[in-house]
């Protein structure tokens, strides 16, 4: 009998864990669309709240690691840059306080006097749980080649 009690303590304990992981993965997920949502109309303001301020990525121009600008970034939206994200097949793992977010997106970005560019890009992002709230951290995104992320 004290077997099975044991059992049962052990099942509810790990549907409680994972009922907290899904609520986290939830919010993971609401806070990288919130930053998308930001971007998309242009309020850094908005999506700055969603990012830590060490802030760092692997962009898929190649270049290296590096810090965001937040101040260039109001400027850029400011003299007429459109940007545009879509989200395919993302997943959140929990690990503690820290989350990684993997994704296919397309983005497409119009530069101020510009011509669109679109890109079909892999990527990967860190988000830490900073006083109760998950906040992205570092990011990673490479070109997905086939373009297609069915």
């Amino acid at each position: 009998m004290h077997k099975w009690q044991i059992l049962t303590s052990i099942f509810v304990l790990l549907f409680v864990c994972d009922e907290v992981t899904a609520g986290d993965k939830e919010d993971v997920l609401a806070s990288w669309n919130a930053v998308k949502a930001a971007w998309m109309i242009g309020d850094i303001d908005a999506a700055q709240k969603h990012i830590s301020a060490e802030f760092e990525s692997f962009e898929a121009d190649g270049s290296l690691l590096s810090p965001f600008d937040f101040e260039a970034a109001k400027a850029a939206f400011a003299a007429g840059l459109k940007f545009n994200v879509q989200s395919a097949h993302s997943e959140v793992t929990i690990y503690g306080d820290a989350a990684i977010l993997t994704e296919y997106h397309t983005r497409q970005l119009t530069p101020p006097g510009g011509t669109l560019v679109s890109m079909t890009l892999r990527a990967t992002l860190v988000f830490v749980k900073q006083n109760g709230q998950w906040k992205g951290v570092h990011a990673h995104a490479s070109h997905l080649s086939p373009k297609n992320s069915e």
